[in-house]
């Protein structure tokens, strides 16, 4: 196979070059043969036990694609990425349930798998890969976001890429079927490829979020009025309704965020 390849440079030029990092030699051989099997002729693909020998390969091999574990000794995947500013490839963490890291990734728009990898769910995340444009550029923005940002920019995913807004200018999110539509300060409105329920889990974590209705999710600092009959005015002039169960919630979020 590698004569064949060297005999013909072309195939190796339009290869994607993949690289997986694990401190499991099994979890490493079972992604290698997934992707072998369901992507054929499409990668050149490396496998590294652990972090230090992933960094070295990570710097040496130089990959468009790198399958990153996170939970690992010597280094975390994300210690290992802090430690390689200037390795310029797109990244699918790999790892068990971590409810954290996968908030943080989640927060940035960051793909990831969790481990027992569904084949289903891994050819999904190389088809975002692939149809991303733009795809280097967009990951180095989004990855300097997840290890400077400390939740102020929220980066959502919408049909012109990824874009990233400042959370406090965030005056409300609405249900829109299986979509968001987040309303800004300015005038400014987007339109996000993910449900509300994603949102509501990811700005929870801001004590002024509050989910008010099924279909909707205020930011209380935009609020001018609490109406008894169940309603909230917000300073954009927009009438968001507040469902029974949650309107004694809602009355004690706004008169502690006013105190």
């Amino acid at each position: 196979m590698r004569t064949q390849l060297n005999a013909n440079p072309s195939i190796v030029f339009n290869m994607i070059k993949a690289l997986i990092i694990d401190d499991e030699s099994k979890a490493t051989n079972l992604l290698k043969v997934t992707m072998e099997r369901n992507f054929p002729g499409q990668f050149m693909l490396e496998t590294a036990l652990g972090s230090e020998e992933g960094l070295a390969k990570l710097n040496d091999f130089k990959p468009d694609l790198l399958f990153l574990d996170i939970e690992m000794p010597v280094m975390s995947g994300f210690d290992l990425l802090a430690a390689s500013p200037e390795v310029n490839c797109n990244v699918i963490f790999t790892t068990a349930y971590n409810h954290y890291a996968i908030r943080a990734i989640r927060y940035n728009a960051l793909d990831y798998l969790l481990k027992p990898i569904n084949p289903t769910e891994l050819k999904d995340a190389i088809d975002r890969f692939q149809h991303q444009q733009n795809r280097r550029e967009v990951y180095g923005k989004q990855l300097a976001n997840f290890f400077s940002n400390k939740e102020k920019n929220l980066a959502i995913t919408t049909y012109e890429g990824v874009i990233f807004l400042e959370v406090d200018k965030i005056i409300r999110c609405e249900a829109d079927l299986n979509y968001t539509r987040f309303i800004l300060a300015e005038n400014k409105t987007f339109l996000s490829s993910k449900t509300l329920k994603e949102y509501d889990d990811l700005l929870c974590i801001h004590d002024n979020f509050l989910r008010v209705h099924r279909s909707h999710l205020v930011n209380l600092d935009y609020v001018l009025k609490f109406k008894k009959e169940g309603t909230l005015v917000l300073k954009d002039n927009s009438t968001v309704p507040i469902s029974r169960r949650r309107k004694e919630e809602v009355a004690e979020r706004l008169s502690v965020s006013r105190s």
